[in-house]
């Protein structure tokens, strides 16, 4: 009879997360003869089908299934091994996605720490929207991310870091008395990212509170390139505080109050269900002690005059 290895079950394992051997044999950086090869000494070993076909993909047979939960609990404690053994540096890449209005001031503190406590990882930032970034999480192409209002999946796992306050703002040249409303806002330019974004979802929800949508809609998938736009005088947005005040202080926009309020962002840390990843776990420790330096969320509702 032939013997199992950590290799043949941790193949099976991700086979069964992402649906194909390809994207498995991307996930564990390895070819994907070797992959296919693994999964044919494990059924042999096993003598049964974990597999079938479905499609142009793979299907869990019932045997399969029935295996996952000790492969996971496998896997976790080979993770929690790794984790305690402080002598065994991080080395190599770990992919790692953020919110564009996060990562434009938590990005250069986090780089700077990783480079330090982990010199030998090597980090593949990814700044884009968090709907963008949630999609990667479970097509395999992040291995992390820091993303806001997500939508959720069973197949990803969330850890809240806390609320990121958020403000409308407006070009300074605009003179509009506050509290702005959504009919004080509804015939004048607006700038937000592209439904299903976070942000379009809190600017077309505070519109529709006065059962309204804004009549002039410019779409930009950039934040940045948003708080610059409305710096210029041509349009009012939703960001997040820490962003805005940094325009503010320049004198191109204000932070103002409205009713109803802006709703403030909820920030997550999401990962792909299932296995913790030692490199997942240092990335996502290093965020939250960053969030917690720079006091980054858990400010609250603030009022801008």
């Amino acid at each position: 009879m032939m013997r199992l290895t950590f290799s043949q079950l941790e193949t099976f394992y991700w086979v069964s997360q992402l649906g194909s051997v390809h994207k498995a044999a991307n996930h564990l950086n390895i070819a994907q003869p070797t992959a296919s090869l693994r999964l044919k000494e494990l059924r042999d070993a096993l003598q049964t089908d974990l597999f079938e076909r479905n499609g142009s993909g793979l299907v869990v047979t019932p045997d399969g299934k029935a295996l996952l939960p000790h492969i996971s609990t496998i896997m976790n404690e080979i993770a929690e091994i790794r984790q305690k053994n402080t002598a065994l540096p991080l080395v190599g890449p770990v992919r790692v996605g953020l919110a564009e209005g996060f990562a434009v001031n938590c990005l250069p503190p986090l780089l700077d720490t990783l480079q330090q406590e982990h010199p030998q990882l090597t980090p593949e930032w990814s700044i884009s929207i968090s709907t963008g970034l949630e999609a990667a999480i479970l097509e395999d192409r992040l291995d992390l991310a820091v993303i806001l209002n997500p939508t959720g999946h069973e197949k990803m796992t969330l850890q809240p870091l806390g609320v990121q306050p958020t403000t409308w703002v407006i070009p300074s040249a605009w003179h509009i008395s506050q509290p702005v409303t959504p009919k004080d806002l509804w015939l004048r330019p607006v700038v937000t990212n592209p439904a299903p974004s976070a942000m379009y979802r809190q600017v077309t929800g505070w519109f529709a509170s006065e059962a309204l949508f804004p009549s002039q809609v410019s779409i930009c998938t950039s934040v940045a390139v948003i708080a610059e736009l409305v710096a210029g005088g041509l349009g009012a947005a939703i960001l997040p505080v820490r962003m805005a005040e940094r325009y503010v202080k320049d004198g191109g926009m204000r932070m103002v109050g409205t009713h109803p309020p802006v709703e403030n962002g909820r920030l997550f840390i999401a990962s792909r269900t299932g296995v913790e990843d030692t490199k997942v776990i240092a990335v996502s420790r290093i965020i939250r002690k960053i969030i917690q330096d720079l006091d980054y969320v858990g400010i609250g509702t603030r009022t801008h005059v």
